[in-house]
């Protein structure tokens, strides 16, 4: 025990000094205390003992020793079957989890999250613990006798594709929440391709554009997608049923079709304008010079059917109707306009 004095200087400034008690004194104090106690109590005088002894031992409160029992994850070995651990889908339990997992909010940064030990965040989380590795072999082994090898003759994908020209494409979800459904199972995509339909030049056009962005143009297949029933078998036979009715729809050939003009094609026909009459011609009119007849246009064309002598199948025919097509329909740039002009020359021999 220390007490303060102040002290004066000669410079009149004033000092605190800290003069710390001998044990002596204390012992000297308690002795004098307990004199005049005694005194007091021979003559039958009640003493109030302000100064209470220190003698007397105080309740402190220590933390209990950690008595906690080993958990089966404790006592586990490192090779042991854990699909005989978990079997099925289950909440987190610590006891059995041999993992140092943590997981909880962390007040301070420099610590860490909560041990899995009572930890209730873990239980709220869905776990995978009955889909590892072992599980799923396990699984497989078990349902391999009911399954089939898949046939070595369609491992080629050309096969399967003129084979089994329509494809479904269904997913399957696996969740550990409370219910087994996912609404994403429902889920029905059927593709088609449409060359084994053998679709003419009218059926074409007219799926296109019944189909619209379904259609790809490029690979010439239609996807057909469809979520709007509850139940998967429903979504597919909304799908077929869609299906169906473009492919007879395409079929029919309304009347107006045939009075359409060339402003309301869809694609260039180039087979019905004059542009391949005047080509024939031309071409039938080089033959002529070439082999050195010497007959006018005019009565050359008149006398004979260029279509007749001409055929329309050859490669500069079709390479200037490609260009010419490509040009109608995708209009005016570098690539369309540079195909032309060698087609042109191409037909012209130039």
């Amino acid at each position: 025990m220390a007490s303060r004095r102040l002290v004066q200087l000669s410079n009149e400034h004033w000092i605190v000094l800290n003069i710390k008690r001998s044990t002596v004194h204390h012992l000297q104090r308690c002795c004098v205390h307990s004199r005049i106690k005694e005194d007091l109590e021979d003559e039958n005088f009640k003493v109030l003992n302000i100064l209470r002894d220190k003698d007397v031992k105080r309740f402190k409160w220590e933390k209990p020793p950690d008595v906690r029992t080993l958990s089966r994850a404790d006592c586990m070995k490192t090779d042991m079957n854990w699909t005989s651990v978990w079997p099925t889908k289950a909440p987190f339990r610590w006891g059995s989890v041999p993992l140092p997992i943590r997981q909880g909010y962390r007040k301070k940064e420099y610590k860490l999250s909560a041990g899995k030990y009572g930890n209730a965040e873990l239980v709220k989380i869905p776990n995978f613990l009955h889909l590892t590795p072992p599980h799923i072999k396990t699984h497989c082994q078990a349902i391999k006798k009911f399954c089939t090898e898949f046939p070595s003759e369609l491992k080629n994908r050309e096969i399967r594709k003129a084979n089994f020209p329509l494809e479904v494409i269904t997913s399957d979800y696996v969740t550990c929440g409370t219910s087994i459904r996912d609404p994403r199972s429902r889920e029905v995509t059927v593709n088609v391709d449409l060359s084994v339909l053998k679709f003419d030049e009218h059926s074409v056009t007219k799926i296109k554009k019944l189909a619209g962005d379904k259609m790809d143009e490029k690979a010439m297949t239609l996807q057909l997608k469809s979520d709007r029933c509850p139940v998967r078998k429903q979504n597919f036979d909304f799908n077929v049923y869609t299906l169906t009715a473009l492919y007879y729809e395409s079929q029919e050939k309304e009347d107006w079709e045939d009075e359409m003009e060339e402003s309301d094609w869809v694609k260039y026909q180039w087979d019905k304008t004059q542009s391949k009459k005047k080509i024939l011609k031309l071409k039938h009119r080089i033959q002529q010079i070439n082999s050195g007849e010497k007959t006018d246009l005019a009565s050359s064309v008149s006398k004979s059917d260029p279509s007749v002598s001409v055929v329309d199948t050859e490669d500069d025919i079709q390479s200037y109707k490609s260009a010419f097509s490509n040009l109608k329909d995708e209009g005016d740039s570098r690539e369309t306009l540079n195909a032309y002009k060698q087609s042109v020359l191409k037909l012209l021999k130039l």
